[in-house]
């Protein structure tokens, strides 16, 4: 029970030292600097990947133990491409409701695009189950390498390229896997030691690490729209809905592969390239 208890106090003092941490940042010059020039602030994201990787470190604990691990990486990349493409569902429905104006952040659009994530969710635990080994991952890496420079080559096709337009390829795929150490490595895998994995689902081992982060994802991700110091003050409940089918999304990759390569693709590729187009095209 001493080792359940440890384990939630750890997590919630991290949890709050990365909101507090973000909040602060969030008005300084650095940041404000890096948003103006490059679209985001990798400043801040890179002090949120190391806030949970320094307890990882102080606690002595393996690497492997928290999803960063290579092993059998041909096989979870393949994994992390296939999820890729499944999350075309999702994003499909979030680019149709910009176009049809209905905004991401309303509860409106958070149901849309929810909907699809469920569709996602099926659809991958059904190709999971059918999964086989992979030898080999090059062709996979020039895969992600061409879909990372798609936006790029369109931009320059258009005569749009700009440097934001570079910085959020890059800082959507470094973001996206980012939020993957943070909460499927560290949260989850934290929250797994503690409480073990006692549940199976379509050959999924699982436990309570899955069912909080994927919760505590989505809750994280409603204080998108809420920094008191630039006048915001909303919570956005719409984006939490669907963010929160997208960490169980996120989850389940972890629970299956025992890696971060798989959500990390899963994540940050889609991000990166629908971003990056969505700014060229004006969708965002």
């Amino acid at each position: 029970m001493k080792s359940k208890i440890f384990a939630v106090l750890e997590i919630l003092l991290t949890y709050l030292v990365l909101r507090l941490l973000g909040i602060a940042l969030r008005s300084t010059g650095v940041v404000q600097w890096e948003q103006e020039t490059l679209g985001w602030s990798y400043t801040s994201e890179i002090l949120f990947i190391a806030i949970p990787a320094l307890v990882i470190w102080l606690a002595r604990r393996e690497w492997s133990d928290y999803g960063v691990s290579l092993a059998d990486w041909p096989t979870n990349l393949d994994i992390g491409i296939k999820a890729y493409l499944v999350r075309i569902i999702s994003v499909g429905v979030l680019v149709a409701a910009l176009m049809f104006g209905i905004g991401y952040t309303s509860f409106k659009g958070g149901l849309l695009i929810s909907i699809g994530e469920v569709f996602a969710i099926a659809l991958m635990v059904w190709i999971l189950q059918r999964q086989k080994t992979v030898a080999s991952g090059k062709s996979n890496l020039v895969i992600t390498g061409l879909l990372l420079l798609f936006p790029i080559l369109v931009g320059l096709a258009m005569s749009r390229l700009t440097l934001i337009v570079v910085s959020t390829v890059v800082w959507q795929f470094f973001s996206g896997f980012g939020e993957e150490f943070v909460f499927r490595g560290y949260i989850q895998s934290r929250l797994n030691q503690a409480f073990g994995r006692p549940f199976h689902w379509f050959g999924i081992q699982f436990g309570a690490g899955l069912i909080v982060t994927f919760l505590l994802f989505g809750f994280f991700h409603a204080f998108n729209t809420y920094d008191p110091a630039i006048g915001l003050s909303s919570l956005s409940w719409g984006w939490a809905l669907f963010t929160t089918f997208g960490g169980l999304f996120f989850g389940i990759l972890r629970e299956k592969t025992g890696s971060l390569v798989a959500p990390g693709i899963a994540h940050g590729l889609p991000d990166a390239v629908g971003e990056a187009l969505g700014r060229l095209f004006g969708w965002m």
